[in-house]
Formats: C-alpha cells, sequence, structure tokens
C-alpha cells in the first residue's frame, strides 16, 4: 500500500496480517471491499480513499469508516484502536448541549495538556451525566468506569477486582448488629482501601452516582455514624483521589465544588440519538426522543436497547438500576425452553402493572400472545444474584402449580429440593428437562443428593447408558450411603448395567438374594433376576421373578419395564400371544413403549405376520427416535426394521435402514449385527460377494468378541448359516428367495451347514430363535443333500407347535419330496399349510402347487394357479418367474408368452411376472 501517511492507512496495515479471505464485497480489508462496507452503513463509498489517503473526509464518514475499522479489530482478536479525537469532539459536539460541551472540552483539554482535572457535575434523574461521562469515555477508552445506586456490592465487585481490593473481606465484617460507628469505621476503610488502588493504577475515574445507596444491606454512614445519601458518601473517597476525575452525582456534595446540569432540550436529545445511531432513520429518531420526553436517562436506555436491536451489541443494562428489577425478572422466569411470561406472574415480581412501565422497560418485552410476554432480546439478560434469583423463583413457582417443567425449573431455582425430588421420583425421566441438575448438584446435603442419585441412576438405565459418566458417578454414591437399602438397590442397579452388557456371572456376584428383596427396589432386583434366568434358559423361573415383581407396589413407570420382561420371558419361551398381550400392556413411559412396539414386531416377524410386524416396529423405531433413545438401541431397531422391510420386498427402504445403521453404529457389536442383516439383502438381490464381503467383516468379530458371550455365540452362528447361504446363491445362480429348488452343488456351504446342524442337535440350546435357525439350517441343507436323505432329515422337523415354524418345515419336507417327483404327496404336505400373511411361505406353497400341477401334466391348471401370484411384492414375483421358467415345458411356455425376446424363457417368464396386475 505504500509508504503510511495518515493514522487511518497505521490502523489498517495493523489489521493486514491478520485478514484472510474473501465475502460478498471482495477481500477483506481492500479498498474496494471497505468502500462496500461504509456504503452499506449508508456512508458515500468515494470518501474511503480520501480519508485513507489524506485524512480528508466530514466526521460523519470518518466515523463510519473508523466502525468499520474497530468491528475488523473485534473480529481478527485485536484490541480496537481509541477513538481520534477529532470525531470524539465531534461526536461531543453533535451529541452534547451546551453546558455539557463546556464541561467536556474543559476535561479533555486538561488532560491533554497532562494535568489532573477534578471535576464534579450535578443534575437529576433526566440532565444527561451518564451521557456526559459516555462521552468522555468515548473520547478516553483508557477510563475507569463504574456506576453507583441502590445496593453498592454488586457495582463496586469489578472495579475491585480489576484494582486487585480485597472487597469481600471488608463486607463480611459488616453487620446490622454493629454500632453505627463501627459500621462507619468500616465503610470508611473500603473508601481508603478503593482510593489507594485507584491512585495506584493512575487511571482517570468517571463516576455516576444515583441520589441513595447502601452496602450489605446497611445505611451509608459518614464519619460520626449517621446516615448519608450516596454524594455525601463518596466525598471523601473524592477527596483522596490525586487522579483525574469526572464524578456526575444526583445531589451536591455537602463540600466539594461542582457544576450544575440542565436538563437537554429536545434538538440535544434529537443529536445524541443521532451521534449513536448514525444509520437510524430519521423516523425511528423521532420515535425515540417521542418515547423519551426530555428524560435524558430513559433516551440513553432506549438507545442502548436499539443498538442492541439493530447491531447486536449486548450493554449490561442491569447497571441501570431502573432497569434491573425487570431484567432480573426476565432472567428468572423466561427459561429458554419456556420464554413466555404470564403478564400476572411478571406485574407480582415488578409489584407494578405493566402499563406503569417506563418506554425503556417496555422495550425490554415482546408479546407473545395468551397473556404472555417474553424477553425482546435474550442477550440483555443479565446473571441473578443467589438471594434475588430464589425469590423469584420461589414466585413462579406458587405460580406454575399444574405445569410440570416449570415446576421442575422454579423448584431447583428456589432451592425447594423437597419439591423437585419428589417430581423426580415419580418419573425419573423428567431429568431430561433439566440437562445439568446433576452437575450442579455436588454441593447438596447427602441425603437429598441420595435420592438425586437414585433417579439418575433409573433414568440412564431406561436409556439404556449404564456407562454414562452420571450413571456411574450416581452409583458410587449410593454404594457409600449409610443406608443399607439404597446400598442393596445400588447393587441391583449395578447387577442390572451387567446383564446389559451380557456379563450375567458378574451379575449373579453383584445380586441381593431373591428374598431379600421387597418393595420398589424388590421389583427392580427382581426383574435382574428374571433376566439371569433367562439367560441360564429357566424360563419358569424367570417368569416367577416377573410375577412377583408385577405383585409388589411399584410405580406406573416400572410397571411398564415389569410388563416389558414379562413379554420377553413369554417371547422368549414361545408363548406368543401371552408375549403379545403383556408387550400391548406398556403404555406409561414413551421410551418404554417404542422398546415394546420393537420387540412385538421382531415377535410378529418371527411368527409370519410380516406386514403387522412391519407396522409395530415402524412405530417402535418412530417412538424410541423421538424419545431420545440411546444411538445404539437405534442403530439396532433400525437394522432389525430394515430386515423387516426386505420380509416384505421392499428392498429400496430397507437398502437405507440396513446401510444407515451400519453408518450410524459406534458400537461394534451393533454394527457387526447390522452388516449381518444387510447381508441377508444383497443376498435377496443376488448379490453373494457384496454379501460375503459384509459377512466376513461381521463374523471376524463376532468369533473373536469377548463382551456379551451368549449373544455373540448365537450372532455368530447366525452369521455362519448366512455364509453358507452366499455360497449356495453364488452355486445356484438364483436370489435368496422362495420358492427354492434343491438338486444344487455348494462345497463349501454344504460343509459349514453340516457343522452348525452338528453342533445345534446336540448342544440343546434355549430359546425359539436357536429353533428358528435350526429350522433354517435343516432346509437350506435338504436342498443340498440327495432328495431321498433330504426327505428323511426333514421328517424330523415336522413336529412344529408354532404354525409358521411348522410351515417352513412342511414346505421344505415338501420340496424334497417334489425333487423325487412325488407330486400328490408333496401336494398333501402344501394344503395343509395355513393363509399366514407372510409372502415369503405364500410364494415357496404357490410355486410347489404350480410345480406338482406341472409334474401331473396339467400345464392349463398350472398356469392359472400361476395367476393368483399378483398380490405378492415384485420381488417374490420375479423370482417364481425364474425357477418355475426352468422347468416349464419350454413349448409350451413360448406360446404362452408371445414373445420374440432373446433372453431365456425362464427371464421372460419373471419379467412378465414382475409387472403389476394379474396376467393372462
Amino acid at each position: 500500500m505504500g509508504e503510511v501517511s495518515t493514522l487511518w492507512q497505521a490502523h489498517l496495515e495493523t489489521l493486514r496480517p491478520h485478514l484472510t479471505g474473501r465475502d460478498h464485497r471482495g477481500k477483506k480489508g481492500s479498498l474496494r471491499w471497505l468502500e462496500a462496507a461504509v456504503a452499506e452503513r449508508g456512508g458515500r463509498a468515494g470518501t474511503v480513499r480520501n480519508i485513507l489517503y489524506k485524512d480528508l473526509g466530514s466526521p460523519e464518514e470518518k466515523l463510519r469508516l473508523f466502525e468499520v475499522l474497530c468491528d475488523l479489530y473485534t473480529e481478527v482478536g485485536l484490541e480496537p484502536p481509541p477513538l481520534p479525537s477529532e470525531l470524539a469532539l465531534e461526536s461531543a459536539r453533535r451529541a452534547l448541549g451546551r453546558d455539557k460541551r463546556r464541561l467536556f472540552r474543559r476535561f479533555l483539554r486538561a488532560l491533554e495538556q497532562g494535568d489532573k482535572p477534578q471535576m464534579v457535575v450535578v443534575g437529576g434523574p433526566a440532565t444527561g451525566k451518564g451521557v456526559l461521562l459516555s462521552a468522555v469515555q468515548r473520547a478516553v477508552p483508557d477510563c475507569l468506569m463504574v456506576n453507583l445506586g441502590g445496593e453498592l456490592a454488586p457495582h463496586l465487585h469489578p472495579l475491585a477486582e480489576r484494582l486487585g481490593v480485597e472487597l469481600e473481606g471488608i463486607l463480611s465484617q459488616l453487620s446490622p448488629t454493629q454500632p453505627y460507628a463501627l459500621q462507619a469505621a468500616l465503610q470508611d476503610e473500603l473508601r481508603n482501601e478503593l482510593a489507594r488502588a485507584l491512585n495506584a493504577c493512575g487511571r482517570p475515574l468517571l463516576l455516576r452516582a444515583e441520589r441513595e445507596g447502601q452496602l450489605g444491606g446497611l445505611s451509608l454512614r459518614d464519619a460520626q455514624g449517621n446516615p448519608v445519601g450516596l454524594s455525601a458518601w463518596i466525598e471523601p473517597l473524592l477527596r483522596r483521589l490525586t487522579i483525574p476525575f469526572l464524578a456526575g452525582l444526583s445531589e451536591p456534595p455537602p463540600n466539594l465544588a461542582w457544576h450544575p446540569l440542565s436538563a437537554p432540550s429536545r434538538a440535544e436529545a434529537r443529536r445524541y440519538v443521532k451521534d449513536r445511531l448514525p444509520d437510524l432513520p430519521p423516523e425511528r429518531v423521532e420515535a425515540l426522543v417521542n418515547q423519551a420526553g426530555r428524560n435524558f436517562a430513559e433516551l440513553s436506555r432506549l438507545v442502548l436497547l436499539e443498538a442492541a436491536q439493530t447491531q447486536g451489541s449486548a450493554p449490561n443494562l442491569a447497571q441501570d438500576t431502573a432497569l434491573r428489577p425487570i431484567l432480573h425478572a426476565l432472567a428468572v422466569l423466561s427459561p429458554e425452553a419456556d420464554p413466555g411470561i404470564p403478564v400476572p406472574l411478571l406485574e407480582k415480581a415488578l409489584g407494578k402493572g405493566l402499563e406503569h412501565l417506563s418506554q425503556a422497560e417496555r422495550a425490554l418485552l415482546a408479546p407473545l400472545g395468551e397473556g404472555k410476554v417474553r424477553p425482546a432480546l435474550r442477550t440483555l439478560l443479565p446473571s441473578v444474584p443467589e438471594r434475588e434469583a430464589r425469590k423469584l423463583h420461589l414466585l413462579a413457582l406458587d405460580y406454575f402449580k399444574n405445569d410440570l417443567f416449570r415446576q421442575l425449573h422454579h423448584a431447583w431455582g428456589a432451592g425447594r429440593l423437597d419439591r423437585l425430588l419428589e417430581l423426580l421420583s415419580e418419573d425419573p425421566s423428567r431429568l431430561a428437562l433439566l440437562p445439568n441438575l446433576w452437575s450442579e448438584s455436588k454441593g447438596w446435603p447427602s441425603a437429598e443428593r441420595e435420592r438425586l442419585a437414585m433417579a439418575v441412576v433409573r433414568y440412564r438405565a431406561v436409556l439404556g447408558q449404564y456407562a454414562h459418566p452420571e450413571a456411574l458417578e450416581a452409583l458410587e454414591v449410593l454404594f457409600r450411603s449409610a443406608d443399607s437399602s439404597i446400598q442393596a438397590w445400588a447393587r441391583v442397579k449395578a447387577a442390572e448395567a451387567r446383564v446389559d452388557a451380557g456379563n450375567f456371572t458378574a451379575a449373579l456376584e453383584l445380586l441381593p438374594p431373591p428374598e431379600a428383596l421387597s418393595g420398589e427396589i424388590g421389583a427392580e432386583g427382581l426383574l435382574v433376576w428374571a433376566a439371569v434366568e433367562r439367560w441360564q434358559g429357566d424360563y419358569a423361573q424367570a417368569e416367577a421373578y416377573v410375577q412377583q415383581a408385577l405383585a409388589l407396589p411399584i410405580p406406573p413407570f416400572l410397571a411398564d419395564r415389569v410388563r416389558l420382561w414379562q413379554g420377553l420371558v413369554a417371547k422368549d419361551a414361545g408363548r406368543f400371544e401371552e408375549a403379545l398381550s403383556a408387550l400391548r400392556q406398556v403404555s406409561h413411559d414413551p421410551l418404554l413403549v417404542g422398546r415394546a412396539r420393537y420387540q412385538s414386531g421382531d415377535l410378529l416377524l418371527r411368527i409370519g405376520r410380516v406386514y403387522e410386524a412391519e407396522a409395530h416396529m415402524r412405530q417402535g423405531l418412530a417412538a424410541l427416535e423421538s424419545s431420545g433413545a440411546p444411538p445404539e438401541e437405534v442403530a439396532r431397531v433400525r437394522a432389525r426394521f430394515g430386515s423387516v422391510l426386505r420380509r416384505i420386498g421392499n428392498f429400496a427402504e430397507a437398502e437405507r435402514c440396513l446401510y444407515q445403521s451400519i453408518q450410524e453404529a459406534t458400537d461394534e457389536f451393533i454394527r457387526a449385527r447390522a452388516m449381518s442383516e444387510a447381508s441377508v439383502l444383497e443376498l435377496a438381490r443376488g448379490r453373494p460377494l457384496e454379501a460375503l464381503e459384509l459377512l466376513a467383516q461381521a463374523e471376524r468379530y463376532l468369533r473373536e468378541v469377548k463382551e456379551r458371550p451368549e449373544e455373540a455365540h448365537y450372532r455368530h452362528r447366525r452369521t455362519l448359516y448366512r455364509i453358507a447361504v452366499a455360497y449356495w446363491v453364488r452355486a445356484c445362480g438364483l436370489p435368496y428367495l422362495p420358492p427354492y429348488v434343491g438338486g444344487q452343488q455348494a462345497p463349501d456351504a454344504l460343509r459349514i451347514l453340516r457343522e452348525l446342524e452338528r453342533e445345534l442337535s446336540t448342544k440343546q440350546l434355549p430359546g425359539d430363535r436357536y429353533v428358528a435357525l435350526a429350522i433354517d439350517v435343516a432346509l437350506k441343507l435338504s436342498l443340498l443333500l440327495p432328495a431321498d436323505q433330504a426327505e428323511q432329515m426333514m421328517q424330523g422337523y415336522l413336529k412344529q407347535n408354532d404354525p409358521y415354524f411348522q410351515a417352513q418345515a412342511r414346505l421344505g419336507y415338501a420340496e424334497t419330496l417334489a425333487r423325487q417327483e412325488k407330486w400328490a404327496e408333496a401336494l398333501a404336505q402344501v394344503v395343509q399349510i395355513g393363509e399366514l400373511q407372510d409372502p415369503g411361505v405364500q410364494a415357496w406353497k404357490l410355486g410347489l402347487e404350480t410345480q406338482a400341477l406341472l409334474g401331473l401334466g396339467q400345464e392349463e391348471a398350472a398356469w392359472k394357479k400361476l395367476q393368483s401370484s399378483a398380490g405378492l411384492p415384485t420381488p417374490y414375483r420375479a423370482q417364481l418367474g425364474r425357477v418355475l421358467g426352468r422347468i416349464w415345458p419350454q413349448e409350451a411356455l413360448r406360446e404362452r408368452l408371445q414373445t420374440q425376446s432373446p433372453l431365456a424363457l425362464e427371464d421372460c417368464l419373471s419379467l412378465r411376472l414382475s409387472q403389476t396386475g394379474p396376467y393372462t
């Protein structure tokens, strides 16, 4: 940019090394960028070059450019430069009346000459003391500024910290029971300390004081112990100062010389607004002046509020004693989660109706409808001293009798721990409304913190977050309790966490004996015992524990957990209708309702009611997501939902769910399970290589993992089965969809299936999921065995209690008969299968019936039978075409299809059947 010849260039050169990037104005900090920024603030872009290189331009244009530069300094983390004296003087000339301009110039001229001016000005609440002091502060930004009024301690604390004065030590000695002379001596000691520190600091002081004040709730006193106003109390402090100061007092000091301030004229008020807000439209300037009248204090408040709303500034308005009450009320009574404040509550907090508010107070409010208001700008809300905050919280707690969130929020803020803990004990999930409560409860009495710890553990347990830091810390608190029953409950919850992780042996070491459990704690302990017995395969004992838990007096949210466990136990024992009935009764807690719907969907899927399963599981997944379930649980349920969608032929949505589950699962166990599930979709789409890639990763993890051993063993066996299916799909060249046909050669599949069949038949593993796996293994093994051996093997699976399992066994047995051309026997098996609402069962049944009719020479009847496939999902219709097209008499099929396509007839039939609607 060449040689630096102006102060403006110097400011810009300081900035340049820190500026990077571009925006809609161009390269940040360039001449064109500065011109655009000034133009956006209502200035003339052409003046920027003259100001930068020649220091030529009107004060208004210079002020705009200076504000742009200050914003850049702030943006890059640098301290903005001081306002040039020329602009400070011009700003004061425009904003101040004649008397204030004279005082302003006199004070600044003395400072510039190296003197130490000490001036006192006096004026009432509408005469512009703050305006004069603000003008000086802009011109001399190195000044110390303090506003005093009302309770002095909050105003003196920031100044004392800056000066290194130990203010709290003196204030703590003040007491209303002391003699007045002692109070006066302590207050004088405070003045001495402040004067000493201010003189040592050496910076000019700007001080503004209201008429009255108090210190630590006590009256201000002179050296003789007499009560005095704030001006008289400050005078000794001012006399001890050797630094420059400008003090704006509301009353004349007893002995110091002072200058009177007059109320501002309307023109002075208008100039003040234009100086502070140069880009404000003229009509808005007039509106502010009209609102404030000739009250400069009110006008300055309105200007600060306008700047906050239009420029994003955040002044500390709570320093203003006139605005402090409403700002404190808004900060306490308007939490971000529920910002609306009923007007009657706000009026009660302020002690006056809204119609009596000043214009500045009204500007802090925004209407919300339904008799409520909210803060117009939350960035203006201050932190509230604890004593004042508690009063307001108590007021709100009494007002919001039927609002759960407000009861919790204000009980906490008011220190009403009894009410807060009562609400949380009724339903621990309410802790979600107070996310920081546990971390901020460390100073609570031990009894109350233990009650909160129990609520925290219950809440995290429902979410499955046993390893959450809050849960672990809360359990540690409970283990240290002097109450033996609380220690026992902590052991129960710790055991519950071990069960959730699949470490049942460790759970047994922690659990108190069942006979020692009673009441609410007993119900939770019995549920953990039920989980252990379920793991051990003793479903009768597991259910007995659940029934004992149901008989105990327990709150509704815990009753839901009991019903959920009752459903799980019945589901695992194969009592499916009982399980569905119990799961339907879960109705209180949204998260547990979501889990119950998922479990219902999973059960319905197992028994072939796939369309009902899809509806239940979709509801369950939505409920879990909306109620804040752990991400790992959502990922697991989403993967299972993907399997449901695959079963009904909705491959596109199934793919989205399954692969989203893989992507969002951070728990490797869940991820391996989702990959194993996703492999079945790839096999159903005829992609064995993609399936094997997924299965290889899942199998390796499940084989090596040490956590949750029982679950890992089952998932590993299921994954081995799917690897065998992948080899079978690769060998036969068909997707993994019914109808299935045997007679292929797949040595790798045969090897894995034989090993699985041998293990499952010898170990007698517990649970209906192993029954389902054994049937699946037998069905696929039968397809690879010679027909007569397969028939003999499948006969052993025909006696199943569950209709769905029995249907699958009969279909597999009928397939072995069809391969031996025992058509009548095959049909006899097929007709015994009921009308299950499972497209897989329906497709295989239809395929066998059609194949048998073809084998009996009834080609016309077979074709008519094939027309009933119109109601099946597209992938199943396509598979029917592929399988039946291979065995259909070729000439008859060619005549039926009337096609000239070069494709094989089986593919032509598959494509024809894939089309919607009936076929002719």
